[in-house]
């Protein structure tokens, strides 16, 4: 693993008449527990020769930014939370002003030392596939850090279309707005997210002593959007470390695609998305055949009103700007992150600290947009 001292300097060099300009804008809504968070990159050496969207087919690293419990004396400072060159290339999908993403605004701790406390758990995260990248995941990550979790969201160069590494380096990749990619190439990209998400988690030691605090090991859980979604449940398959996994949102690819006890995690699963994957009208098949195969506990639920890119920061995007685009969903922005939040924290609280969890029993009148779509707790299951 590459040292990281390097993001500190490249930090410093950026222009503060820009950033101080810019954070007169909207803070994203800040994280609810108790721990102020840190944030920190990583770059993971990684060698890949058969990539298909590096350079000359080899991919040499992949990102990794890690979100974690600091002292409540650092993050009081309002500073711009997305890339200039992710903003940029955001603003302009969804036909923005320039500089109205650059200003969203967070108080996150950059590089701040993190709290050493192995009692946190680990969890890995995973974007959708071709982008955004981790960062426009900040608001559910950030937040769960703040509940004592030690996060880490990966990123594929050359696959997302803009990543910037801890020495500076920024990589541009696939177009914000990608079509037209065969079964074939996603499947290749979920396998090396797979791949790269067991890699991440044998480099923790490495990544424990850079952080400077002991990164939990025995309680890992992985989770994910979309391809990322599919990526977290294929690495929990290949690798009995992982305890437990969330798919946010995405459709199964690769191995997790038989229709057969080869799928079967054996462990927690939560498959947690919008109401395309239920029902009669179900437009993810995979969605039916991978919990039918499941022999231990999961849940599946569907967020009424949410779409596809409601699961990310974009959905508070749509509520300060305005957006409107037919993978945001009419359910309100700000409620859509209280669900995220609240259920994405309450399966790892539930499978990661043993700690009951009441909402994963059925419907309730404090959450009526879920739907109780099929779930099993080891012997008995139900599939809508």
């Amino acid at each position: 693993m590459r040292a990281v001292h390097t993001q500190i300097a490249f930090w410093a060099m950026l222009n503060r008449a820009t950033l101080a300009s810019e954070v007169g804008g909207s803070a994203i809504p800040p994280p609810t527990g108790p721990y102020a968070v840190g944030v920190r990159k990583f770059e993971i050496d990684y060698v890949n020769t058969e990539d298909p969207v590096a350079p000359g087919n080899v991919s040499t690293s992949f990102l990794a930014t890690a979100f974690y419990p600091t002292s409540a004396r650092y993050g009081n400072i309002a500073e711009p939370y997305l890339d200039p060159a992710v903003a940029a290339l955001w603003e302009t999908t969804y036909n923005l002003s320039a500089g109205d993403l650059a200003s969203l605004t967070s108080t996150l701790a950059r590089n701040a030392p993190a709290l050493d406390n192995i009692s946190f758990p680990t969890l890995v995260f995973g974007p959708g596939g071709a982008g955004p990248p981790t960062e426009v995941f900040t608001i559910i990550l950030s937040d769960l850090a703040s509940h004592g979790y030690t996060v880490f969201g990966l990123d594929h160069p050359y696959e997302q279309p803009f990543v910037r590494f801890p020495n500076g380096t920024g990589i541009y990749g696939l177009p914000v707005i990608s079509v037209g990619f065969t079964p074939e190439f996603v499947t290749a990209l979920h396998n090396i997210r797979v791949n790269e998400t067991i890699a991440f988690i044998n480099n923790i030691p490495d990544i424990s002593r850079e952080l400077g605090s002991s990164v939990n090991t025995t309680h890992i859980g992985t989770f994910g959007t979309s391809l990322g979604g599919s990526a977290a449940l294929g690495a929990l398959l290949k690798d009995p470390r992982i305890k437990s996994g969330i798919n946010v949102d995405g459709t199964f690819w690769g191995d997790l695609r038989a229709n057969d006890s080869s799928v079967d995690a054996a462990r927690p699963v939560f498959l947690f998305g919008n109401t395309g994957h239920f029902g009669s009208n179900r437009s993810d098949i995979t969605w039916a055949t991978f919990p039918a195969a499941q022999t231990g506990w999961w849940r599946q639920l569907n967020v009424n009103g949410s779409f596809h890119h409601d699961f990310s920061d974009r959905t508070f995007w749509k509520e300060v700007f305005g957006i409107q685009q037919s993978t945001l969903g009419p359910i309100n922005g700000y409620r859509m992150i209280n669900i995220t939040r609240t259920f994405i924290r309450a399966f790892f609280d539930y499978t990661l600290l043993g700690k009951p969890q009441s909402i994963f029993d059925g419907s309730s009148d404090a959450w009526p947009e879920i739907i109780y779509s099929g779930g099993g707790n080891g012997s008995e299951s139900t599939n809508v």
